[in-house]
């Protein structure tokens, strides 16, 4: 348990019915964001803190369920919400506002299946039932890619898929894995592989979270998004069927590669920015007033959510997959770039006296630098989907 965490929520993280009006917040609407994809959402999230979810989020992922907000991106053609991708964008940070470790790993949920529905526009009848499965229960599923370490290519991957007469049979090792412990289907990249052992490409293989070889294992020992569930996953010769396999072939293959990069650029910039306005929120309210420190940092937080949104909008008006990764990526390097700084601020506008009553505010404010180590981080920006990327930005260090 986190020292000090269970202490009593500061001003400005205590749930309420709604949120109060008048407030100077950074995200002023965030009932209307919540509730705009997931009408009553906010209400049920409410009646926790923002301290409470950082110990335990599964009260906030059961909300996500039963009030259907794990549908936000599947095709309103296979029975989910199909919001764009600026509503995803707005969404996650409000999200973040009220529960950190949950926008954090529930981007892993949202930002495969909004890849895996333009697999299912583009009339892949398989990625269509996968959808509308996921969507008939508002299933979570957690996402299991590459391990992004500079000097490696993304493509150097843990497990492998052995093909064989009754579907492929997975192996491997998945750490970190958020939502390890709620999710009810796991989405796993792999090397796919003939019997005799030969390679045969990459897929994406939908596994079944409590399928025979699942195994969950002790992984995440930081106090910083502990309620993720970012713990290992091992797979010890998983049955997944032929037709839960999407091998990651040609143009569609790399395309599909390409949207999930994008997508998770937006949504998991969206997250941090929200874990930002987590920290203003928690900032006692006679601290905020008069404080230049506060103020410009809200200021700041407000102007990366609009160049993320940008970003968003080149996914929504349908721009080239080359400029909408681009776009993407350039917003996430600007918010890495700022965010921590502005969290510095915030933890000086709080005052010592948080800081000395409890570890919130800088537990939170040291957060912010792990948006670091998310794939693809810099220095490691090579392999499958990412080709398109402009030279300055895969390059960058």
């Amino acid at each position: 348990m986190i020292d000090g965490a269970t202490q009593a929520a500061p001003d400005g993280v205590r749930g309420g019915a709604r949120w109060p009006e008048g407030r100077p917040g950074v995200v002023p609407d965030v009932p209307e964001r919540l509730d705009a994809m997931a009408d009553g959402l906010h209400a049920a999230l409410a009646t926790g803190t923002a301290v409470e979810y950082e110990q335990d989020s599964s009260p906030v992922f059961a909300a996500l369920k039963r009030f259907r907000a794990t549908t936000l991106l599947i095709p309103s053609a296979c029975g989910g919400r199909g919001a764009s991708a600026v509503e995803a964008v707005r969404f996650q940070v409000a999200l973040g506002t009220l529960a950190p470790s949950a926008a954090i790993a529930t981007t892993m949920h949202h930002y495969k299946i909004a890849a895996l529905g333009r697999v299912a526009a583009a009339g892949d009848a398989r990625a269509a039932a996968i959808l509308a499965e996921l969507a008939e229960d508002a299933q979570l599923i957690a996402s299991g890619g590459a391990e992004s370490m500079p000097g490696r290519d993304l493509r150097s991957l843990g497990s492998h898929a052995v093909r064989g007469a009754d579907g492929y049979r997975v192996t491997g090792l998945k750490r970190p894995c958020s939502l390890s412990t709620s999710m009810d289907t796991m989405s796993l990249m792999v090397e796919l592989r003939a019997p005799d052992g030969t390679p045969e490409g990459y897929a994406q293989a939908f596994v079944d979270a409590h399928a025979q070889g699942l195994e969950r294992e002790p992984f995440w020992q930081s106090p910083a998004f502990r309620a993720a569930e970012s713990h290992a996953v091992r797979l010890n010769g998983v049955r997944v069927a032929r037709e839960r396999v999407f091998p990651l072939l040609g143009e569609a293959g790399r395309r599909f590669a390409t949207d999930c990069y994008t997508w998770f650029q937006l949504l998991i910039s969206a997250s941090y920015l929200g874990v930002a306005c987590c920290l203003a929120e928690a900032t006692p309210e006679e601290r905020r007033a008069g404080s230049r420190a506060w103020t410009d940092a809200a200021a700041g937080i407000r102007r990366l959510e609009a160049v993320l949104t940008e970003a968003a909008r080149a996914v929504d008006e349908g721009a080239d997959a080359a400029g909408q990764l681009d776009a993407a990526t350039r917003a996430r390097d600007l918010v890495e770039d700022q965010l921590a700084g502005y969290g510095g601020q915030l933890l000086r506008a709080a005052g010592g006296g948080s800081f000395a009553r409890t570890c919130f505010h800088a537990l939170l404010a040291g957060s912010l630098n792990a948006i670091a180590f998310h794939p693809p981080q810099r220095g490691a920006r090579e392999g499958i989907g990412l080709e398109d990327l402009a030279p300055d930005v895969r390059d960058r260090n």
